[in-house]
């Protein structure tokens, strides 16, 4: 790869811009091209607008012609669950008989392009009589697309013909550690048991990957598959049979930081490379660990400070974690210098999570102000979702590197629950996103809770706010939080998060300006680019992928 691979080398024209920006050549690396005739904006508050950096152009350099459209930095999911969305594209709700089966799966298949992945979870044999599924079920149904079905265990999962052939499997004579391939008179029936997924999972993972990066994602925040209750073997299995081995491949295409359960801290430790920010040129990095605070709104165990109104009089919600437990691992985290992030939904919960987190800091300073100020510069800890704060709880934020992720669509499907459940008055506290505007605040999705969508946000912001909810952000502030704001709160601001000459060349191609309001119309994402190289076109716009092939 070219220059652009590991630094942002690229030279930056806007002919609708509002001033110049100086741009330091980067010695012994050319820019590989110039883009023109497009508005550039660069998530950098010290010069937000780009107009030249021509100074690194040379007589080999490019010059292409965007014809208008919009560039801001590649955006930054800071909450998804990669891996698992992949697989869930497609969820099989119980089917009763063979032929439920054979329907649900040709209904899901309608209209796919040919060649498209259809993948789905959820199945369960035991629903139709015991009887295994084989690939005959669903060939005739998906002759064109290859299929991957995962049992609602997720021990197992059933995949067509086409990808049988794709993965060659009637090669594969020995079965692998760990897992096997289900076969008939040594032909396999298309059952994949454990181990022996790992082919479909690496596909999940390029799957989501892709979906990312049409959004205009190119960097995402993955907690991987650990919930409260589950195995916390699985992310490090992730990361181990599927993260690593499409990295060593080149097969990833979207910046991935992982975080893995708290009760691991000390493998996170010894495995994190966080010490050695350069080494973060690979496209996956093992950033810190995630614990669990309470549950959620929905379900009734986020932690309130009082009673849910209708679930049950005499519920609280759930204190998952026990705070004395929670308290030391995340103390012992921070001094090895790992992120944390909290899951908080209800208010008690975000007020245990900033009360110990406050104290642990202020203990630290008081011990010794080195420490103090070597591990606040390194690490920080990230109230994952924050959804409901009691009053005053906000000022605490942006405290002792405190910030908070959240996801704003999910406004637009509790809206109506929260007051229901909360009443009107305790609700106002919910997804209170302007009395964090002052301090550090991710965006992200929750994939695949929500849809990838940070132009939906966007949007979201600028027109769809639920009937009674007053003071949405405006579009730049939604943008700046899905950008550079993203990247602090990670600890990868200086690779990442905004369009500053030493940064990797991740940027998106829009169709219009995004800060435009009230015109009817919204961006579209054109191209996507991850470090220099592209990764996403759009076939709206096919004519300018002659540009950048």
């Amino acid at each position: 790869m070219g220059s652009l691979a590991t630094s942002l080398g690229i030279v930056l024209l806007s002919l609708a811009v509002a001033a110049l920006l100086s741009w330091k050549r980067i010695p012994g690396a050319p820019a590989d091209f110039v883009i023109t005739n497009c508005s550039i904006w660069t998530a950098d508050k010290d010069v937000p607008w780009a107009e030249s950096m021509a100074d690194v152009a040379c007589s080999d350099t490019e010059f292409r012609d965007l014809e208008g459209q919009f560039v801001v930095p590649g955006f930054i999911d800071s909450h998804v669950h990669f891996i698992p969305g992949g697989l869930q594209l497609l969820r099989l709700d119980p089917q009763h008989t063979h032929l439920e089966f054979t329907q649900k799966v040709q209904h899901a298949a309608h209209g796919l392009e040919p060649n498209e992945w259809l993948q789905g979870f959820g199945w369960s044999n035991e629903h139709w009589g015991g009887e295994w599924p084989d690939s005959s079920w669903i060939d005739s149904v998906t002759e064109n697309n290859p299929v991957w079905l995962s049992r609602m265990d997720g021990h197992m999962g059933l995949v067509n013909k086409v990808v049988m052939e794709i993965c060659d499997l009637k090669s594969v004579k020995d079965d692998p550690v760990g897992g096997s391939i289900v076969r008939d008179e040594d032909v396999p029936t298309g059952l994949l048991v454990d181990a022996a997924m790992i082919l479909l999972t690496s596909s999940a993972l390029a799957r989501a990957s892709q979906y990312a990066v049409s959004k205009g994602v190119t960097s995402v925040v993955d907690f991987g598959s650990y919930f409260p209750g589950g195995s916390i073997k699985d992310s490090w299995n992730d990361v181990e049979e599927v993260y690593t081995w499409m990295d060593s491949l080149g097969n990833m295409t979207v910046r991935s930081a992982l975080f893995f359960p708290l009760e691991t801290w000390p493998r996170v430790a010894v495995s994190s490379d966080k010490r050695e920010r350069t080494a973060y040129k690979r496209l996956v990095h093992i950033d810190g660990v995630k614990a669990f605070a309470d549950g959620s709104l929905g379900s009734g165990t986020a932690l309130f400070h009082q009673v849910f109104k209708f679930i049950d009089p005499n519920n609280f919600g759930l204190r998952v974690a026990d705070l004395s437990w929670l308290s030391e691992s995340v103390s012992a985290a921070f001094e090895s210098k790992l992120q944390v992030a909290v899951h908080a939904i209800g208010d008690a919960a975000n007020d245990d999570v900033l009360e110990f987190t406050l104290t642990l800091f202020l203990n630290i300073l008081s011990n010794d102000e080195q420490i103090y100020v070597c591990i606040t510069e390194l690490v920080g800890l990230q109230v994952e979702h924050a959804q409901h704060l009691s009053p005053g709880a906000h000022l605490k934020f942006g405290k002792f590197s405190i910030s908070a992720s959240m996801q704003p669509e999910q406004l637009l499907d509790d809206a109506y629950y929260a007051v229901k459940e909360l009443g009107e008055k305790r609700s106002r506290g919910s997804y209170n996103l302007c009395s964090l505007l002052r301090s550090v605040v991710a965006l992200g999705s929750d994939w695949p809770v929500v849809a990838v969508n940070p132009l939906g946000v966007v949007r979201a912001a600028v027109e769809r706010t639920p009937a009674g909810w007053s003071h949405p952000w405006i579009p730049e502030e939604r943008i700046y939080r899905y950008t550079s704001l993203a990247a602090y709160a990670a600890a990868l601001e200086d690779l990442v998060g905004s369009l500053t000459p030493g940064k990797f060349a991740d940027f998106v191609v829009l169709s219009e300006s995004p800060f435009a309001q009230g015109t009817g119309n919204f961006s579209r994402v054109v191209a996507t680019f991850v470090g220099g190289n592209i990764a996403f076109l759009s076939r709206r716009y096919a004519k300018l992928g002659k540009l950048f092939r």
